[in-house]
């Protein structure tokens, strides 16, 4: 992720759409911050003796895995879109533009 990640800020700051990066880098970080958070509460529940179903675990953390990988498939469509503006004949992700 963080190569994909890597990439998708060079084409967008080359474009000048360095804001479009960031604000999905940001929204990354929030999750990741989630992910932390929960780690930390299920670790004390732990330690009280809360018995941690894994299944549900697994759960959580493919689901949030997910949505960063949906979150950066978008950003992707964009920074598509964003390079095709101008070519007619390209096939828009987003009919509603992305400017």
């Amino acid at each position: 992720m963080p190569e994909r990640l890597g990439n998708l800020e060079q084409r967008l700051t080359e474009k000048n759409h360095k804001d479009l990066f960031l604000q999905t880098k940001h929204t990354l970080t929030a999750l990741d911050d989630l992910i932390e958070e929960h780690r930390r509460f299920t670790s004390i529940q732990a330690l009280n003796g809360v018995k941690i179903e894994g299944n549900e675990e697994f759960l959580f953390y493919s689901t949030l895995n997910e949505v960063k990988n949906v979150i950066l498939d978008t950003l992707e469509k964009t920074a598509n879109d964003l390079d095709n503006k101008w070519d007619k004949h390209y096939d828009k992700h987003f009919d509603d533009g992305v400017e």
